[in-house]
C-alpha cells in the first residue's frame, strides 16, 4: 500500500492505493484517476540481492523476462546466466556476470544501435533501471499489468 497525493477533479486526499496502483477511485466525487508510479514503488517490488552475483543475474532474468518477455534478452555461457538486456526503445539496460561481480551498463540507442554506452555500480544501474521502468509502465499500460507482477524474493 503506498500514500498516495490528492484527488485531480475535487482535491480530496486519495489515501492509499489497492493492488493496482495505476488505477484509483476517489473516495469523495467517485472520478476514476490514473496515478503514476514511481521508481521508490518499483524499488519495493524489486529485492534484488546485490551481494551474490550469480543469484542477482538470475532473479533478474526471471523477473524481466516475466515482465517484459521479449524485450528482454537472456544469455547463457556453460549453464550461467552472463547477460541480461532489457530493450526499452531509446535506452537499453544490460547487467553483465564478469567473474565473480555484476556490471551495469545503460545503452542510448537509435534505430537498434548503442550511440553510447555508460558503465554504472550495479547498485546505481539498478536505481537508474528502476526509474526507466516508472517511466515506461506511467507511459505503457501494456507494462504497467507487467510491473504488477514483477517481484523478485
Amino acid at each position: 500500500m503506498t500514500e498516495l497525493a490528492r484527488c485531480s477533479n475535487c482535491g480530496a486526499p486519495l489515501g492509499k492505493a489497492g493492488p493496482d496502483v495505476r488505477r484509483g477511485v476517489c473516495e469523495f466525487c467517485g472520478a476514476e484517476l490514473t496515478l503514476a508510479i514511481d521508481s521508490a514503488q518499483i524499488a519495493a517490488g524489486m529485492q534484488l540481492d546485490l551481494a551474490n552475483a550469480t543469484a542477482f543475474m538470475s532473479q533478474l532474468a526471471r523477473a524481466l523476462g516475466h515482465a517484459f518477455g521479449q524485450r528482454t534478452k537472456i544469455e547463457w555461457t556453460r549453464g550461467q546466466i552472463t547477460k541480461v538486456s532489457l530493450d526499452l526503445g531509446k535506452d537499453m539496460y544490460v547487467a553483465v556476470l564478469e567473474i565473480d561481480q555484476v556490471v551495469g551498463q545503460k545503452k542510448k540507442m537509435v534505430r537498434g544501435v548503442a550511440l553510447k554506452t555508460a558503465m554504472h555500480p550495479i547498485d546505481e544501474w539498478v536505481g537508474l533501471l528502476h526509474q526507466a521502468i516508472a517511466e515506461h509502465v506511467n507511459t505503457n499500460a501494456k507494462a504497467a499489468t507487467a510491473l504488477a507482477q514483477l517481484r523478485i524474493s
